[in-house]
């Protein structure tokens, strides 16, 4: 399935995106938003949600979810259109018990079950909803929203500062149009009465919120060398025992610190939250495992580099495993000045500039 277009929304202000996206849900029944993480999919998607919509979907995976718009009128003929009867472990008397399946619980699955838990990519996604609407002669659109990428990343480090108000106007829209929803959660507030789906609020210091809250703070790297912020990580693993990281750019020979510098909480995931903020990561698909699942929004390859938290080995499994999924270089460095990483002549680079006088 291709994309049928691509829309900046650096380009345009929020009221001109949401007249586009109902627009073109005027014309074509479902729309499948993708794009990297900060393009606005599901803010606008929020936004334009009216009389008009029946269900807005969102994928549950750790990169740059889809979020799907449903028209109220597909929604409706979806909800009665049965494909499937499966059976229960229930009888009534010899007669067991069958549960019908509906065209619009297809759509939901396969965005909740077979994109979540076997990482399907966006298009893999697309094709599979496509599929089952087309069965039944209702189209879909493809949309690809995009933005700068210093946007970009300016959405991803301050989403966190008005995620509560976004979500409690997803939830007052989906009881005022009655709209079907499987949104829990956006970066930075939560739904905190899932079973009612009523009340907004933060997430708790023990839970990952994928926005700059869950560190314990932030240093930027303005000014510093490398050698210097390598020097950093190592001085704040050994007087504070905490773990710190931050990003490096390379492309073309040239390497660019690309984040502050991080040092995390008790809870927090150092790398996977700073590649969804700094870097913005999109799920390319395929099966279960398998490397390169998720790419940057960037040209180039990326490398995290975080201080030692704990092990016999520098490079941990979720090190090693990170970087194969992501496609990224990962290095540690010890308080004392070890150095590991995923490549080589990385780890033999570093451990020149760190030893140099």
């Amino acid at each position: 399935m291709e994309i049928e277009e691509t829309i900046d929304t650096s380009k345009h202000t929020k009221e001109e995106a949401v007249k586009i996206l109902r627009d073109r849900l005027s014309e074509t029944p479902i729309l499948i938003l993708i794009g990297p993480q900060g393009g606005g999919k599901t803010t606008i998607g929020i936004e334009a949600l009216n009389e008009d919509i029946g269900a807005i979907f969102e994928g549950h995976v750790r990169a740059a979810q889809p979020v799907i718009l449903i028209r109220r009128d597909a929604t409706e003929r979806l909800k009665e259109i049965i494909v499937e009867r499966k059976p229960l472990p229930l009888y009534d008397g010899d007669e067991q018990i069958y549960t019908e399946v509906t065209a619009f619980d297809a759509i939901r699955n396969s965005i909740e079950n077979i994109f979540d838990i076997f990482e399907l990519g966006e298009i893999e996604l697309a094709e599979k909803i496509s599929e089952i609407a087309g069965e039944h002669g209702i189209e879909t659109r493809l949309i690809e929203f995009i933005a700068d990428p210093e946007e970009l990343q300016r959405r991803r480090l301050s989403r966190k500062d008005d995620a509560q108000e976004r979500l409690q106007t997803l939830i007052e829209k989906e009881k005022r149009y009655k709209i079907d929803s499987n949104i829990l959660s956006i970066q930075g507030a939560k739904i905190l009465d899932i079973i009612n789906r009523d009340r907004v609020g933060s997430f708790a210091d023990d839970e990952i919120s994928r926005t700059t809250n869950d560190f314990e703070r932030t240093i930027p790297v303005e000014g510093r060398t490398l050698k210097e912020c390598l020097q950093l990580l190592m001085k704040i693993s050994k007087e504070e025992g905490r773990e710190a990281g931050f990003l490096v750019h390379h492309k073309e020979k040239r390497e660019r610190i690309t984040s502050d510098i991080v040092v995390g909480g008790e809870n927090s995931v150092i790398g996977v939250t700073l590649l969804e903020v700094y870097v913005g990561f999109r799920q390319r698909g395929g099966v279960l495992g398998m490397e390169g699942i998720y790419r940057p929004d960037i040209e180039g390859v990326i490398e995290l580099i975080h201080s030692h938290h704990g092990g016999d080995k520098l490079l941990s499994p979720e090190d090693l495993g990170a970087a194969e999924r992501f496609g990224i270089i990962v290095t540690v460095v010890e308080a004392n000045g070890n150095i590991d990483s995923t490549h080589y002549p990385r780890k033999r680079q570093l451990q020149r500039l760190l030893h140099e006088e």
